[in-house]
Order: structure tokens, then sequence, then C-alpha cells
């Protein structure tokens, strides 16, 4: 294998441009996935609490509805014997 003294030769550094955006690195774009991470937790959270709470009024409505049945069945009786 023959000595090659391009091997060793400094590149020549590349002109920037100054209107160009920075460029992206790794820990900008884990910062990004670790705040999007975040942020889908939070709305998963929040999805969670309101599928508990509709759930609840659900309950809630069936319980009244249920009731409204009641006094109106015995209503209806009341009205019958007359």
């Amino acid at each position: 294998m023959a000595f090659n003294p391009n091997q060793f030769k400094q590149k020549k550094k590349r002109e920037v441009d100054p209107n160009a955006p920075p460029r992206p690195n790794l820990m900008s774009h884990d910062k990004t996935i670790r705040e999007g991470r975040i942020e889908f937790d939070r709305l998963r959270d929040l999805v969670n609490q309101q599928a508990d709470e509709i759930a609840a009024l659900k309950n809630k409505y069936n319980n009244m509805q249920s009731s409204v049945d009641r006094i109106l069945g015995y209503l209806s009786k009341g009205w019958n014997k007359k």
C-alpha cells in the first residue's frame, strides 16, 4: 500500500448562508419527540378522564330515567283508580 499525501489534506470549509435555518441535531430531535410524547400522554389522560365522566353521566341519566318511569307508573295507576 503506497503513501497517499492527499489523504491528509484539510478540506476546504464551505461558505455558510447567513439566511439558512439552523441545522437540525439529534438533541433537538430527541427533545421534540419527548415533548410530543408528553403532550400525547396528557391528551390520552384527558380522553380517559372524559370517558369516565361520560360513563358517570350516562349512569346518572339511566337512574333518573328509571325514577321518572317509576313515578309515571305510580301516577298512571293512581289515575286509573278514579
